[in-house]
């Protein structure tokens, strides 16, 4: 279809255009003059989603945090509690005639008058965040523009309110839970303490590391005595095989040292012969007694020398009865040491235990002292930024608004219409219809009668003049 036959088509329809046209401006100017006013009053306060709790010193924010306090915000506005507030402090329901349309309204009998004007409150209360910003702007919509600014700063002031009331709630409800908690893990506490000074008296213990310390010297002192017995059977063991009488070998044996003296006799004696031995005879009074002498010393030797090797045997079985004793004690040492590590460990972890529970309801009670103070607090975020003042002009309906709007639908319900009743009313009655309907060429144009009739008596007077 071409612009020029769509420019016919209204021509033959401007009726309905016009028609169209003038219902949608009558109806602008009905919704102008008859229509009552709306105002919409705006207030707006600012709410700090960051920065440090006051009593926990906890950061506090983060964008999941901010979108859920702004979504609670808002369901905070729009609740029954802060409408109920409302209501409250305007004292809305001591007007007689909100008294008797709440008689005249369904709601009478089923709920109070407080909560059916709560509810119509509701209704026309509209909050929301300002895009990109933490501005909480709260609108409300009446027809009265003075109400309207009065209950949209009511509004704010019960939401700030119930902020406040609400965390002083939440830190209250906390610390009453906290004080069954504190006494269950007080009597915990106490339990544990009990526990380990009944053990401490048990063992007579007084620090973990106390028996273990004593034990382990005990041991020490043990080993270090077996190893020493050992050695010296050993080294006497060593002197009995070999035969060795030297004094060197060990210096505070008393049968070294009389071998060592009869020696040293004995070579004093051969010495004094040997100088002697030349000038004298063999069978000189001097050189007999000499030889007596020296026999006698070594007659002394000998029986020394015996003497000294049955007392060695004698010392190295004392000696092994001494190990003997020495490695049972150091096993006792032993036994005794794995006993004391057994309490230390136990004495250690009964002291833990008590560490643990004492650190564990410090923190709690540091907690349950945070929420109580926390429920002392009266602080909100939310900063007041702009009280509602009465609106001048109506938000609905405005005339600059509505007549474009009404002209505009008007001539675009007429331009639908003129296009609906053409498509429905498919008869032809000009060579251009046909164009709608077939692309064949017109041959010719059947006229109706009456306007043959016009055109032959046309004819035949213009006959008869000539």
């Amino acid at each position: 279809m071409s612009i020029g036959q769509v420019l016919l088509i209204l021509w033959r329809r401007s009726w309905i255009v016009a028609l169209a046209f003038l219902t949608a401006v009558g109806v602008a100017a009905a919704v102008l003059y008859f229509v009552p006013g709306r105002y919409d009053a705006i207030a707006t306060a600012s709410i700090d989603p960051s920065g440090l709790d006051p009593v926990s010193e906890a950061a506090q924010g983060g964008p999941t945090a901010i979108g859920l306090m702004q979504g609670n915000m808002l369901q905070l506005v729009s609740s029954e509690r802060v409408a109920l507030d409302v209501v409250k402090r305007l004292n809305l329901t001591a007007n007689p005639r909100v008294q008797n349309d709440f008689r005249n309204s369904d709601s009478f009998g089923r709920e109070t008058i407080d909560e059916w004007m709560a509810g119509s409150l509701q209704k026309n209360v509209d909050p929301k965040f300002n895009l990109g910003t933490n501005v909480l702007s709260i609108k409300y919509k009446t027809g009265d523009p003075n109400q309207a600014a009065l209950i949209a700063n009511a509004f704010l002031a019960s939401t700030i309110d119930a902020t406040i009331a609400m965390k002083a709630a939440t830190g209250d409800q906390t610390a009453r839970w906290f004080a069954p908690q504190l006494d269950d893990m007080r009597k915990e506490l106490e339990t544990a303490r009990g526990a380990l000074e009944s053990y401490q008296k048990e063992t007579n213990l007084v620090a973990p590391t106390a028996a273990a310390d004593t034990e382990s010297s005990s041991l020490m002192a043990i080993s270090q005595e077996l190893s020493n017995s050992r050695a010296s059977v050993t080294v006497m063991q060593s002197r009995l095989a070999s035969g060795d009488t030297n004094l060197a070998s060990d210096p505070s044996d008393p049968d070294l040292q009389s071998l060592a003296t009869l020696k040293d006799k004995l070579l004093t004696a051969q010495t004094a012969v040997e100088s002697v031995k030349n000038s004298l005879g063999a069978n000189n009074p001097k050189m007999v007694s000499e030889a007596a002498n020296i026999a006698a010393l070594k007659k002394q030797i000998a029986d020394a020398t015996d003497r000294m090797r049955e007392h060695l045997k004698a010392r190295i079985a004392q000696t092994q009865d001494q190990v003997v004793k020495l490695e049972a004690s150091q096993a006792a040492a032993q036994k005794a040491l794995i006993a004391a590590q057994a309490q230390r460990n136990r004495l250690g972890e009964l002291e833990h235990d008590v560490g643990f529970r004492l650190e564990q309801l410090n923190g709690q009670e540091k907690m349950a002292a945070q929420a109580r103070l926390q429920s002392k607090l009266t602080f909100a975020d939310i900063a007041v930024l702009d009280k509602a003042a009465p609106p001048i002009e109506p938000a609905f309906p405005k005339a600059l608004i509505v007549i474009p709007v009404a002209i505009a639908a008007g001539l675009a319900l007429g331009l639908i219409l003129a296009l609906l009743a053409e498509m429905t009313d498919r008869r032809i009655r000009i060579p251009n219809d046909l164009n709608l309907v077939c692309s064949a060429p017109v041959l010719g144009v059947v006229e109706p009668q009456k306007r043959l009739r016009s055109r032959r008596s046309g004819g035949s007077r213009r006959l008869r003049a000539a």
